[in-house]
């Protein structure tokens, strides 16, 4: 009886410190990775998450992990279409830059380089509740090669007042 109380007690601990790191300021940390390193054009990724206060400011990034023997662009152009169960769809177009001066940005991680941009400074979301992010590659290809994985990251913002 006493093991099985410290067991409760052991895990219970655990889930309140495991609690108090994430403290709340991000409401999206997801990875999609794509098979073959292969993003299909017309293929849309979705991201769900949950939305609890619209009196909060967010950054919006979207860290992509590409192969830069095979990527060959400049830029990566994206169109999110962010919908919720009110039936609200906000649309937006947004280029990561991927090189500056002719220069890969970012961190390799062996092969492949992780370059991450901010899709959206302090944005406010209309409704609390379950938001779906669909995102695309917006390039004119119909497969996208190089492309290993995205990452999306919603935090609140800091504000500077």
């Amino acid at each position: 009886m006493k093991t099985k109380l410290f067991h409760i007690a052991t895990v219970a601990l655990l889930l309140l410190t495991l609690g108090a790191c994430n403290d709340g300021k991000t409401i999206c940390d997801e990875t999609i990775t794509f098979e073959k390193n292969t993003w299909n054009r017309f293929k849309p990724e979705q991201i769900d998450f949950d939305v609890k206060n619209v009196e909060d400011y967010y950054n919006i990034d979207l860290t992509v992990q590409i192969d830069t023997a095979v990527y060959r662009y400049d830029e990566f152009p994206i169109m999110v279409i962010l919908t919720n169960e009110y039936g609200e769809e906000r649309q937006f177009f947004h280029e990561i830059k991927m090189k500056e001066n002719n220069r890969w940005r970012g961190e390799q991680e062996g092969k492949l380089r992780a370059i991450k941009g901010r899709v959206r400074s302090y944005f406010t979301f209309n409704h609390v509740g379950e938001q779906k992010m669909h995102i695309s590659q917006f390039t004119s290809q119909f497969d996208l090669e190089g492309i290993h994985s995205i990452q999306l990251e919603i935090e609140k913002a800091k504000l500077d007042i």
